[in-house]
């Protein structure tokens, strides 16, 4: 391979073919040259940019985040690669040791994040949230810090990402609209969910709720009046709490919710409260 253009000491693009090739390795690009051959033995990540804006986002990147944070993030897509039931998209790369470099500035700030996605997202995907924990372990211990676990729901949501056909924006979004919709029942019924099985179904069923409002993919018209009729009649706060769910997601989000959404929110949580 050879040097197209130097982005710093340890980063340098090179060309794949049609693709720009972002190489990654301590000291690479030191005193390179347009030109000149990449030493492979100081190879560490290779890394395909297929548009301009992925090119200028990972140059900004690099250039900003320190060399370690690099590795570390090279560590962990490594790490989930290998531990992933489902195959992982390099993707992951970028927004992955992007936001673990935000996690060691609000580590050395102090700030933290609400508990709540950590319990919701440890439900919805297990598999990734054990994954990112281990991630969050290892991160303690090669920067010798003390992040908090609940980290590993942010985590957990990039392993998501990079398993999945949606965009990163709305994996969070789908989050986002998980944890309104638990909060929301909290509130209605003044209640504190706990990890139960019925729990676990509700957010289950929250998981494809949230996925078909950020598609933009509803249920089709399969109840008929009647039946939606009698279901709200028969839990009419269980139905009260799911407007206010939907009156929510559309005054953040501006979606509106369906009549048929309504009603299959009114059954999981009636058997949630069960």
């Amino acid at each position: 391979m050879i040097i197209k253009q130097v982005v710093n000491n340890n980063v340098v693009i090179s060309d794949n073919e049609n693709d720009e090739l972002v190489v990654i390795g301590k000291g690479i690009g030191f005193n390179g040259r347009v030109g000149q051959p990449i030493d492979d033995s100081r190879i560490e990540k290779t890394y395909v940019l297929q548009t301009d804006e992925q090119h200028s986002n990972f140059k900004m990147l690099l250039e900003e985040i320190p060399y370690d944070v690099i590795k570390f993030g090279i560590k962990a897509a490594n790490y989930i690669e290998r531990c992933a039931n489902r195959k992982i998209n390099k993707r992951i790369l970028i927004p992955l040791t992007d936001h673990i470099c935000s996690c060691l500035e609000r580590y050395e700030k102090g700030v933290k994040f609400n508990k709540s996605l950590a319990l919701n997202v440890s439900v919805l995907y297990r598999d990734e949230y054990k994954i990112a924990t281990d991630i969050v372990d290892m991160l303690n211990s090669d920067f010798n810090v003390d992040v908090d676990r609940d980290e590993a729901g942010f985590i957990t949501l990039h392993i998501v990402y990079a398993e999945s056909d949606i965009r990163l924006e709305d994996t969070y979004t789908a989050a986002d609209i998980i944890n309104i919709a638990i909060s929301t029942v909290e509130e209605h019924f003044n209640i504190k969910l706990d990890n139960s099985i019925n729990y676990a179904r509700f957010v289950t069923h929250l998981q494809y709720f949230a996925e078909r409002m950020v598609k933009n993919t509803f249920e089709e018209d399969d109840l008929d009046l009647e039946i939606n009729k009698h279901i709200n009649l028969r839990y009419p706060n269980e139905y009260a709490c799911a407007k206010e769910i939907g009156r929510k997601i559309e005054d953040k989000y501006g979606w509106k919710v369906e009549n048929n959404e309504y009603t299959y929110l009114t059954i999981h949580i009636a058997r949630l409260l069960r």
